[in-house]
């Protein structure tokens, strides 16, 4: 009979943190693959603790005459995350694979989404390079809150202050750096990994296309969050009594563009314009705009009797109104100022390099009577059994015109918890149409925000006219009666029975739910498969299916990339010099 090792929480330990650099370089672009060794002779270590530090610098295209200057930045909420497309630990001589997060991305931005608060928010700005709010760059006009608005206090680029001249390059966005807790079972799992027994651990992370990674600020994006870009007041800046003092007649020419002082645009630094971008002039109510679009040479702050309280000012190359009316303070309706550099465009492919790349380990010093009666037992013949939660993606394709698909799922978990179900944005966008949010999934229609698509495509879920679903599994339906989510996908309310549902699943996919706020933005189906703190489903030869119905009155719009990530218990087996894992 096998014996089996009992370590104890009792005995005192020392830690240390251990530098391991990457393996096979020193710079990593878009696609490439980054490969990391923590040692045997780490010996033990606790990954829950261990960080993955490099630096990020992204890169703009040359500013010409068709490609003008933006600030940019990687996804507000998962930051440097967005980065890694998937991520795989093998032992350390590759023998054995012990976990593999295929859309490693996908699953931390649903994770990020809903375990967030303010506190959580604030610290990944901090060590995760994703951004957080800042009242600065709040909007007045009642738009929804952003945090991708933020042009005072964010960490891609310097905040600008006094009067802006020089054209805005790729050497005005900063080197972002940070360390990682990377969303894995293996790097989540708190209990001491004992790597000499595997004779180390090898990482493989395979980067995101830069295409699907970066972001343009809401305040300066039509389709986005219309009513945050600033508002244009005048060609003078003028506060006159008379209301069209000023105004932009039709068919007139200008080279000034002054704000109002709406969405907080009361200074230079809450600007979210630079030098060298294009721009043109929007109605608020999105329906009509200026087809004339001028290229900014000059951000000021004006004050003085001429032009009453202080105002921002863009000096700009001409520009003609072909509006069919004069617009301007006190004219209805308002005009919003709004970015058009990456659709003027056409082509816009922003890139980036990650460099310094190492893994901070935490390593844990344990008594060396420990270390001698482990070794002595697993020469014996004894086991050590190592549990730690993971997750498999299981994916599946649907077109636009499946309005019911039966997603056949061939899990062959033994201890399953829950199922996460994501059915991502399938198009593949340029990148000039994904930072530009041109055609992507639209979001919703909030009277404030006019329309705001979403900026995201491909890393998060579209609820897309979607009526209901169930699962089927065990020869049974799951739940009895089919969840409603029409009121999700006509973006006017959140479905009751869905929410417990949602809530239920990533509970037991150790996910706290700490906020719905993301439901619409972030759209999944949701089913826990076990409930209770040591509580599994085995799903291993189970005929398991999800049913999902688009049969509303409208039709989808995006062909989907269903993401279903099943959360599982493994066992890691250490025995007679072998390693072998059970799901």
């Amino acid at each position: 009979m096998s014996s089996f090792f009992t370590s104890t929480d009792k005995i005192k330990v020392g830690q240390n943190d251990v530098s391991i650099p990457s393996e096979n370089g020193l710079d990593y672009r878009p696609g490439g693959k980054i490969d990391l060794f923590i040692p045997p002779t780490s010996k033990f270590v606790d990954l829950s603790q261990s960080r993955l530090k490099f630096s990020v610098s992204l890169s703009l295209p040359t500013i010409s005459a068709t490609s003008g200057a933006i600030r940019t930045q990687l996804d507000a909420q998962t930051g440097l995350h967005s980065l890694i497309r998937s991520i795989r630990v093998f032992t350390g001589r590759k023998t054995a694979l012990l976990e593999e997060i295929e859309g490693y991305d996908i699953l931390t931005a649903l994770r990020f989404d809903y375990e967030s608060n303010d506190n959580l928010k604030a610290k990944r700005a901090l060590t995760e390079g994703a951004t957080d709010y800042d009242p600065a760059s709040r909007g007045s006009l009642g738009t929804t809150k952003t945090i991708q608005g933020n042009c005072v206090s964010n960490q891609y680029f310097e905040r600008a202050s006094g009067t802006q001249t020089a054209s805005f390059t790729s050497d005005d966005l900063q080197v972002v750096k940070g360390e990682l807790h990377l969303n894995t079972g293996l790097f989540r799992n708190e209990a001491v990994f004992p790597a000499l027994l595997t004779d180390g651990l090898f990482v493989e992370i395979l980067l995101q296309d830069a295409r699907r990674v970066f972001r343009q600020l809401d305040s300066c994006n039509r389709n986005r969050r219309l009513r945050l870009n600033p508002v244009f007041h005048s060609q003078n800046g003028s506060d006159a009594s008379s209301s069209t003092t000023g105004s932009f007649a039709n068919a007139g020419t200008t080279t000034t563009l002054f704000f109002t002082r709406d969405n907080n645009q009361t200074s230079v630094d809450t600007c979210p314009f630079v030098v060298g971008e294009k721009v043109t002039l929007v109605s608020n109510d999105n329906a009509s705009a200026n087809g004339s679009h001028g290229t900014i040479t000059q951000i000021e702050q004006v004050s003085g009797a001429a032009v009453g309280q202080t105002k921002t000012k863009l000096t700009v190359t001409q520009m003609t109104s072909n509006l069919g009316q004069p617009i301007g303070r006190g004219l209805d309706p308002p005009y919003h100022i709004v970015s058009t550099t990456v659709e003027d465009a056409g082509t816009f492919d922003p890139t980036y390099t990650i460099s310094d790349v190492e893994m901070i380990v935490k390593q844990i010093q344990v008594p060396d009577g420990y270390e001698a009666s482990m070794m002595g037992m697993m020469k014996e013949g004894g086991t050590i059994n190592y549990d730690y939660r993971s997750f498999t993606n299981y994916r599946y394709s649907q077109l636009a015109g499946d309005n019911v698909a039966n997603i056949r799922l061939p899990l062959i978990e033994s201890r399953a918890t829950s199922i996460l179900c994501i059915p991502t944005d399938a198009k593949v966008y340029s990148s000039a149409a994904q930072i530009s949010c041109s055609d992507t999934y639209l979001i919703n229609e909030e009277s404030g925000d006019v329309v705001n698509r979403s900026s995201r495509s491909g890393l998060t879920g579209i609820s897309d006219e979607l009526q209901d679903y169930q699962f089927i599994y065990d020869g049974k339906i799951n739940p009895s009666r089919k969840v409603d989510v029409s009121k999700i996908s006509a973006k006017n309310s959140i479905s009751q029975q869905w929410c417990i549902e949602a809530e239920k699943a990533l509970a037991m996919a150790d996910i706290e739910p700490l906020s719905f706020l993301p439901f619409q933005e972030n759209f999944f189906i949701g089913r826990a498969l076990a409930l209770g703190k040591n509580a599994v489903y085995d799903a291993r030869g189970k005929d398991f299916n999800l049913q999902v119905e688009y049969t509303g009155g409208t039709q989808q719009s995006k062909d989907k990339l269903w993401n279903n990530f099943v959360s599982h218990l493994r066992r890691l087996e250490i025995k007679n010099g072998s390693v072998s894992v059970m799901r």
